[in-house]
């Protein structure tokens, strides 16, 4: 980790334990009916079994101010001063998500419980990097089953355990992006058929080999895979909580291929202290571990079958009180490291974004943020700050990449989750072992303006 970055989360981290340092239990809120609908041994005929028809709309306004530079080959060198998914432009009104649910339980005593949402927008899931083959209109799809004391059974599609970041419910953040440790190593991309290996020419003379996808044919993974897990939440004391996950999953995220050879573990451990209110605003500090691992198989047209371990795992902590919020999580990955869109296209005026991953043992990269939110009129007018940061490829001088963002914004809810967000991303990329990286490429990232109106229903 840089000294900078140090400084600052460790800064922060202070400014935040000086009161008392949201924790909201995500496993057991997405994935079971709340108690309260049909207390356990009471059976409540009928009325309970209407499923809960949900849904949100995000709509946003978003403009970059970086440089976009096309080398004399025609490639775009400049993916992260265009906006996703299309990669096109640098400005201009996108649906981002469109989001139709519906949950609830299946019997009387609120043992069987299913839960299905769907996607609509233009996101990654429907259009991954200006591919819309590649589009999926199912997001989750599970049934839990909570019958064993102390181990519910949930099976199907959703959410795996893991990062506070990904784990929670997209449509409560006010943060527009994803950070940049999590966008680029959580949020999965995935590849199966990729060219030759590239040394030398691969990331401005990187060391370690690369391997470009040669087709976009799956949804990026959204935090989710398709398997079973075992999860539950104990209460103990007054107001104090532990909640575990374990889940076993396909490792092919969104996607409909059924590969045991991607098979990945997912694990996940938190302590809770609850203060009161509910869902995204519950009153709570919460203590987190989280991990996963498993393995890639990329099919190359040169190398043949090739086998790539892919391994994350991190630890953080959230607070939610009077007002204040507070999130702090570090993150690590090894193995097969994402480096990003790259242009295959030599048109100048075409754009054919295929993805670029590191692949060895021996790579690793980590990264983190910290944010800060305040409550001026209580669960109305609100404003935030987050720094985050992402070292990647640390093992690699030519390739290493260091990545900062500071964003600052103002949120208004008109409602709940129905709110205006303002945020304003200050960015900045580094290549300390590669000078004409930073002067030819890096140096044309920009700032970023971002408006998002969600609306929840």
């Amino acid at each position: 980790m840089k000294t900078a970055s140090k400084i600052k989360l460790i800064g922060l981290a202070l400014l935040a334990s000086s009161s008392q340092l949201s924790g909201a239990d995500w496993l057991t809120i997405q994935g079971s009916e709340p108690e309260f609908a049909a207390p356990e041994g009471i059976i409540v005929p009928n009325r309970t079994k209407q499923p809960k028809i949900w849904g949100f709309i995000q709509a946003n306004y978003r403009a970059d101010f970086g440089t976009v530079k096309v080398n004399p080959a025609g490639i775009n060198q400049t993916p992260f001063s265009v906006l996703n998914p299309n990669n096109e432009s640098q400005s201009g009104f996108n649906v981002f998500r469109a989001r139709l649910a519906a949950r609830g339980m299946l019997d009387d005593e609120n043992k069987v419980n299913y839960f299905v949402m769907t996607e609509f927008g233009n996101n990654g899931v429907n259009n991954l990097g200006g591919h819309s083959n590649v589009a999926t209109y199912l997001t989750d799809a599970s049934i839990t089953l909570k019958h064993v004391p102390y181990a519910n059974i949930r099976l199907g599609r959703f959410k795996y355990p893991g990062s506070e970041e990904g784990l929670q419910a997209v449509f409560v953040s006010p943060y527009v992006s994803f950070t940049t440790m999590t966008n680029q190593q959580m949020l999965e991309r995935s590849i199966k058929h990729v060219g030759a290996a590239q040394t030398g020419s691969a990331a401005g003379g990187a060391a370690t080999t690369h391997y470009t996808s040669t087709s976009v044919d799956n949804p990026i993974g959204a935090f989710r895979d398709t398997g079973v897990e075992l999860f539950d939440t104990f209460k103990f004391g007054d107001d104090w909580s532990t909640s575990y996950a374990y889940m076993y999953g396909n490792g092919t995220g969104l996607s409909n291929e059924l590969s045991g050879e991607q098979a990945t573990h997912y694990g996940y451990l938190a302590l809770e202290q609850t203060y009161g209110g509910k869902g995204y605003f519950t009153e709570a500090m919460k203590f987190y571990i989280w991990g996963q691992t498993g393995k890639r198989q990329l099919l190359s047209n040169v190398d043949g079958v090739i086998n790539a371990d892919r391994l994350r795992y991190g630890l953080g902590m959230t607070y939610y009180n009077y007002g204040l919020r507070f999130e702090l999580e570090y993150m690590k990955a090894k193995g097969m490291i994402f480096t990003g869109p790259k242009d295959v296209d030599t048109d100048p005026n075409i754009n054919d974004w295929q993805f670029q991953y590191a692949i060895g043992d021996e790579n690793e990269a980590d990264g983190g943020y910290v944010n800060l939110q305040y409550e001026i009129v209580p669960k109305k007018v609100e404003v935030f700050g987050r720094f985050d940061f992402q070292n990647r490829l640390t093992n690699d001088e030519k390739a290493q990449r260091n990545f900062t963002t500071t964003t600052i914004g103002t949120s208004y809810r008109f409602k709940g989750a129905t709110r205006l967000d303002v945020n304003y991303l200050f960015r900045d990329v580094q290549a300390p072992g590669n000078v004409a990286a930073q002067t030819n490429v890096l140096d044309n990232m920009g700032d970023r303006l971002e408006i998002q109106v969600t609306a929840h229903f």
